[in-house]
């Protein structure tokens, strides 16, 4: 298995200073249908004790499942045989759901989705990083390395 797969994402508490471990976290692709782009759950992971998801489980809600292989990850996630796609940008989010329970109820935000784009031919070729900075009232987020 790779050393990790293509999108990853880190969780910190600002309050605490600390990552966030045992945060659920959804990976979606927007795709299009008749009424319009929908995002569409693939993915799926808790972070790991360092507030990081490095490996995906395959399925929506299969946070607690063995990690899945790089290209089956790639197949799921329909970029290609070559394990990116050429034509056109496409866009994912990923959605942290348990953010209610990490400050026990008292918070802002329930859960906090981010939606992000790969450009066309740069999936495969560089690596899509996703941290959040979490407290009670506010988040950032930024294209991490």
């Amino acid at each position: 298995m790779a050393s990790k797969h293509p999108i990853t994402c880190h969780v910190l508490n600002t309050v605490t200073g600390r990552p966030v471990s045992g945060l659920r976290c959804t990976l979606s692709k927007q795709v299009d249908n008749l009424s319009g782009p929908q995002f569409i759950p693939f993915a799926s992971a808790e972070t790991n004790s360092d507030g990081r998801v490095v490996f995906w489980n395959l399925g929506a809600s299969n946070y607690q499942a063995p990690p899945a292989r790089i290209e089956d990850f790639n197949e799921v996630a329909s970029i290609g045989e070559k394990g990116y796609q050429e034509s056109h940008d496409t866009v994912y989010s990923i959605k942290f759901e348990t953010i209610q329970e990490l400050f026990e109820g008292d918070t802002f935000f329930p859960y906090i989705e981010i939606a992000f784009k790969i450009p066309a031919g740069k999936y495969g070729k560089e690596h899509f990083h996703i941290p959040l900075l979490v407290s009670k009232y506010s988040y950032s987020t930024y294209r991490g390395s």
